[in-house]
């Protein structure tokens, strides 16, 4: 025990020694280059000093390399690369030595491009090792923006995995430097469902159903200032967000296939995960052309103490989309709030809403509206008359909603509705079929559901099933 340990502090001196090697052995090519010159040719008498320097230090690296190696914490595959081009460029300064002292000036050009070579190619693997892969060329495949702005914005949080669309998210950002491919402190790595189960040197990290007797937890919300905090000082940090998100997947049994809407939810972890959504701009006319001033900040506020989320549709914009997932209901206060945005907002989510006949109608002077969704809200054939004063709408979701054919046909007014979905509507045949003359230019969809057939349809067919239509 006491060997293994005495081992492993020699080997935590390898990242202050290899930067020994590196540094000398690049000045030595400076001098050797340098020596060419006439004015500097005094140099020479120095440049087998300086190869005796840069070898020893760089067999004293390999050693301590060698040492922290075998922790095991790293990828076995690029840890071998690294481990013998350090030894290569050891051996390399050793010849340097010997070719220098012996003034076989010839040669000893071919050992500078060699000792480039190595040193440049051993440092990007001792990268790789830290930092992970494709660590010197993360910042060109970003596009220099912050790993926050590639994350994928879900559309629907609700029917998202929660593991692999919420979760490994979280791991990935945060995570995967320390417990990854390429390295696996403490023998731990999250990259992968069967890793995380299998746990790290010390065992299982996650307890499904206990939140708190999981380390892949408990270790998030150890004080910052206690060395087995994760992650480690000086690494990003784990948001109260994420945290929450984190706590709440383990709770529910740390499932790695089920939906957002399968496991259990307060309105905490309806707004968290609201809050990760983001309007699909996927519609020509979704982000108006024409600038917008920012939202009355007071408005905004009042909304987001009520519990709805408030989103900018797209980094920099001050569009916004607002999400009333864990409300069923809004007072006076709230749809005043709501108004003062009818400039901003163009993504209103309202699903599972219940509101009075004449609240539906304060929803028309929203004209800027590109995207509604009031599934399965109490919206009836009075309330839809509200949404044909919205002339900008692309998208509708009236899924599960109380309208009737007849109400449907005022939607005409909208001459730029791209998407319509109407899955569990009553509406007859007939009615349906007038629906998509009036609305040539929509993608009406009824999720395959049955319409109704009355006795006075004049179809050949006692039922008619409506696919996905345009």
């Amino acid at each position: 025990m006491f060997l293994f340990a005495f081992t492993d502090f020699i080997g935590r001196f390898h990242p202050l020694l290899v930067h020994l090697p590196i540094g000398i052995l690049l000045f030595t090519l400076v001098l050797q280059w340098l020596s060419t010159k006439e004015k500097w040719a005094a140099l020479q008498s120095v440049i087998p000093l300086a190869y005796l320097i840069g070898a020893a230090s760089a067999i004293a690296s390999c050693i301590t390399g060698y040492l922290l190696g075998s922790t095991g914490e790293y990828d076995q595959t690029v840890l071998n690369i690294h481990q013998w081009m350090g030894i290569l460029t050891a051996f390399t300064a050793i010849t340097g030595y010997l070719f220098s002292k012996n003034q076989q000036n010839n040669s000893i050009k071919y050992i500078a491009w060699a000792i480039l070579f190595l040193v440049s190619i051993t440092g990007h693997l001792g990268g790789t090792l830290t930092h992970g892969e494709g660590y010197l060329t993360k910042a060109f495949s970003s596009s220099g923006n912050d790993i926050v702005a590639t994350k994928k914005a879900l559309t629907n949080a609700q029917d998202a995995l929660v593991y692999a669309n919420v979760i490994e998210p979280i791991l990935e950002e945060k995570c995967y430097s320390c417990h990854a491919a390429s390295k696996q402190k403490g023998g731990l790595r999250l990259d992968n469902p069967d890793w995380v189960v299998k746990g790290g040197k010390n065992g299982a990290v996650l307890k499904p159903g206990d939140a708190l007797g999981s380390e892949l937890y408990h270790r998030v919300i150890l004080d910052p200032i206690e060395e087995k905090h994760m992650p480690p000082k000086g690494k990003p940090q784990i948001t109260e967000k994420e945290r929450i998100l984190l706590e709440w997947w383990i709770a529910q049994g740390g499932d790695f296939k089920k939906q957002s809407k399968q496991l259990e939810q307060s309105p905490a972890i309806k707004q968290a995960l609201a809050s990760l959504e983001q309007a699909p701009v996927k519609m020509n006319k979704d982000l108006p052309k024409e600038e917008v001033t920012a939202a009355p900040i007071a408005s905004l506020n009042v909304l987001q103490s009520k519990g709805v989320t408030i989103l900018p549709v797209a980094k920099g914009s001050n569009y916004l989309t607002a999400n009333f997932v864990n409300l069923t209901s809004i007072d006076a206060s709230g749809f005043e709030a709501l108004v003062a945005l009818k400039q901003q907002l163009i993504c209103l989510k309202m699903p599972n809403m219940q509101l009075a006949a004449a609240d539906w109608k304060k929803l028309s002077s929203l004209t800027n509206l590109r995207k509604l969704d009031l599934s399965y809200s109490n919206l009836n054939q009075e309330g839809i008359t509200s949404i044909a004063s919205m002339k900008q709408l692309q998208y509708l979701n009236l899924v599960g909603t109380k309208v009737n054919g007849t109400a449907l046909m005022s939607l005409k007014e909208l001459p730029d509705l791209q998407e319509l979905f109407l899955s569990g509507i009553k509406i007859t045949s007939v009615d349906f079929e007038t629906l998509k003359k009036a609305l040539t230019k929509t993608h009406i969809d009824t999720g395959g559901y049955q319409v109704i057939t009355l006795a006075s349809d004049t179809v050949k067919k006692s039922k008619v099933k409506i696919q996905n239509s345009k």
